[in-house]
């Protein structure tokens, strides 16, 4: 059986994933350094990252804040841009946290259909 792309990933993986379809926005800077945000969908999240499509441009190592307002209309997550793959004609951004210590506030209340609780925290 031959190792596909996904599956070498699943491997080096700290969390596991739940795949989702949420309704996200995601915020960043243009290279003028001008707010911009755009519709994206969210389609796998983890207490680590999640993974969204979005037609926003964006480099790796750059910072975004994430919403998933279906979860809580007031929580946006800050966030890094940890890989970028186009798949079938979508761009799929791969967000990490600032802090390798930090975890996801709303990934629990995502991946449950709950509304985001205070619980997460530095682990």
């Amino acid at each position: 059986m031959m190792e596909t792309d996904e599956s070498k990933f699943e491997s080096m993986r700290r969390e596991n994933r739940l795949t989702c379809h949420l309704p996200a926005v995601v915020e960043g800077r243009d290279k003028d350094g001008l707010k911009r945000d755009t519709a994206a969908q969210c389609v796998s999240i983890s207490r680590r990252g999640a993974c969204v499509i979005t037609p926003l441009e964006v480099t790796v190592g750059e910072k975004l804040t994430l919403a998933l307002p279906s979860v809580n209309a007031e929580r946006k997550e800050m966030m890094v841009v940890a890989w970028i793959r186009e798949f079938e004609g979508q761009r799929h951004v791969g967000l990490g946290p600032i802090d390798e210590d930090t975890f996801v506030i709303f990934s629990d209340a995502a991946v449950t259909g709950g509304a985001a609780g205070e619980a997460s925290a530095a682990g």
